[in-house]
């Protein structure tokens, strides 16, 4: 079969059609409900502060001329084995954020948290594909949940997940873009002969009863995809048709993935102290938790904008990061009246951290150090309620011994390719096919426990 007459078949297909932003839902359906364990990546796009939430510095003095930090130091809570900042001197008084506090009284006894990483670079496009996949000189690296997808679950009709940020994937797995604003091509693609996809009552195109104009429809059709299957002596060309076959057998998950979204009533902004861009990190996982709650998603990355702050950062920086903790909070809750906590992983990050200075626009700018956080479950066990890493008063990474994980001056300084490694080993996908393509440098440590 030549090139182009694939190509023509694969455009004839109403998925394609109705799912431009999405291909990898035109390519492969589900014939069983994926029960795996689950992955969600969440990306503070732009370099957050760690010296914000869980890295706290302070000043000791109000008088401080070089001041990291615009709280006193005298005022960093300890909680449990999490040092946890206060508010900027400017929002003690505002009571409709979220705090630090609330998210370690939450989820600390949950929480792993790894400071003092070092990014090793101050560049966006080198720092986020670093952090999402471990790797931080060669492209086309995969974001770590994309990978986790194409070894675990390659099968599903959106494997994949994302709203934006890095979501470089990797074969055979393709990113489905899905936002709030856009489920509806989610019906669309699952019930292709409606008039209007949404509505179950909706007039047809064309016949569904037994043996109607549709089941002829389906019959021809697959009957021309199995003869051309049979002629094709190309590996990758026959691979590719399977697969182009497999989503016209079974689309039922792909109507339960849109009942599910269009059923369960979402947490409304007032539940988010009319925060919406808290409510926007939570109507995105939402749309997550509905993927692997029908089995139809493996993992997800949802991300949100905003945290490049060269300018007051104060102002602009501290509540959008209480917004993005508080929607991960809102995940979490949903999450767990869904009963999917027990299998879900949640890995929260960003492209690097910011500088240990305002600079003269009351601003910080990029710096290479910072931190993440991991919450396990019953299978992907975390060893949590701690923290591993550290950093000097300067903001400056401290070394640690490899094997005890302690800090040590002749120690190990922690990179992104330590924390990936030990990622996929969690995952158990280390040894797998996809994942040695992408081979990352360093040792394995046992972050995890």
């Amino acid at each position: 079969m030549k090139r182009r007459d694939f190509l023509k078949l694969a455009g004839l297909s109403a998925a394609s059609v109705a799912l431009p932003l999405a291909p990898s839902l035109r390519l492969y359906a589900a014939h069983d409900n994926y029960t795996g364990p689950l992955w969600l990546t969440i990306e503070a796009r732009g370099g957050w502060d760690p010296t914000s939430f869980f890295d706290p510095k302070g000043y000791t003095t109000p008088t401080d001329a070089a001041r990291m930090n615009n709280y006193p130091a005298a005022a960093i809570q300890q909680m449990g084995n999490f040092r946890v900042a206060p508010p900027p001197d400017t929002f003690l008084t505002d009571t409709s954020l979220y705090t630090a506090g609330q998210f370690i009284t939450g989820y600390g006894q949950r929480l792993l948290l790894i400071n003092g990483i070092d990014c090793r670079t101050n560049s966006h496009s080198d720092g986020q594909r670093n952090a999402w996949s471990g790797e931080l000189s060669r492209g086309g690296y995969p974001n770590f949940s994309a990978l986790a997808a194409a070894a675990l679950a390659p099968g599903r009709p959106a494997s994949f997940i994302t709203n934006g940020g890095y979501s470089v994937a990797v074969n055979p797995v393709v990113p489905v873009r899905l936002t709030p604003r856009n489920l509806d091509v989610v019906f669309e693609v699952a019930y292709p002969n409606r008039a209007d996809a949404k509505n179950p009552a909706s007039a047809t195109y064309l016949n569904e009863t037994a043996g109607g104009t549709l089941d002829l429809v389906r019959a021809a059709r697959s009957a021309r995809l199995q003869a051309l299957k049979q002629s094709e002596r190309l590996p990758a060309m026959s691979a590719a048709l399977e697969q182009f076959i497999a989503v016209h057998g079974d689309s039922g998950h792909l109507g339960d993935f849109a009942a599910n979204l269009d059923s369960k009533p979402e947490k409304p902004l007032s539940s988010f102290n009319g925060r919406s861009k808290a409510w926007d990190v939570y109507r995105q996982g939402r749309i997550a938790l509905a993927g692997f709650e029908t089995g139809v998603t493996a993992a997800a990355h949802i991300s949100l904008n905003g945290f490049d702050t060269h300018s007051d950062h104060d102002n602009l920086h501290y509540p959008l990061l209480m917004d993005f903790l508080q929607g991960i909070d809102g995940i979490l809750q949903e999450a767990a009246e869904r009963n999917l906590t027990d299998r879900i992983v949640v890995v929260v990050g960003s492209d690097f951290g910011r500088t240990n200075k305002y600079n003269d626009k009351a601003g910080k700018d990029h710096w290479p150090i910072t931190s993440m956080m991991f919450i396990g479950n019953s299978r992907q066990v975390i060893r949590s309620n701690r923290v591993i890493g550290g950093t000097t008063p300067e903001l400056r990474a401290l070394t640690l011994d490899p094997n005890t994980l302690q800090p040590s001056a002749a120690g190990t300084r922690l990179r992104m390719s330590h924390v990936h490694r030990a990622l996929r080993r969690l995952a158990g996908i280390d040894g797998s096919p996809v994942a040695q393509q992408f081979p990352l440098g360093d040792q394995t440590l046992n972050l995890f426990g």
